[in-house]
């Protein structure tokens, strides 16, 4: 991806985008990913990155971004995805200077503990 600047061009690799955004993923509360919470940093950005789980498009003007998500249980899901949206635009317009259009988020799963009627915690 190639972003004029005026005096000059910028080069951003497609590999770099992808960290940019599994960076937004791994930090944003609420989601639940492949690798556990207490994962280092590393880990938890491969595991927000694997799967097909985020899709980049170049459009003429600006990337689109398709992320699909878990959430953990109990959290409010349109206030996790709105948070999510937030900070991966704002992660890589301002990291990348990248122009972010949409950013679609499909939540694909719930995760975590649940306690059932009998006090019983089991996981999703």
């Amino acid at each position: 991806m190639n972003i004029e600047t005026g005096i000059g061009s910028v080069r951003v690799a497609e590999k770099v985008l992808y960290k940019i955004v599994a960076g937004a993923v791994a930090a944003t509360e609420g989601i639940m990913l492949a690798a556990a919470d207490s994962a280092d940093l590393p880990e938890r950005l491969r595991a927000a990155g694997r799967n097909g789980r985020i899709v980049l498009r170049m459009g003429d003007d600006a990337l689109d971004i398709e992320l699909r998500v878990d959430v953990r249980f109990g959290e409010r899901i349109q206030q996790v995805c709105r948070e999510l949206r937030d900070n991966v635009r704002s992660s890589v317009e301002e990291l990348a200077g990248v122009p972010v259009g949409i950013v679609d988020v499909a939540v694909v799963g719930l995760s975590g503990t649940r306690v059932d009627r009998a006090g019983e915690a089991f996981s999703l």
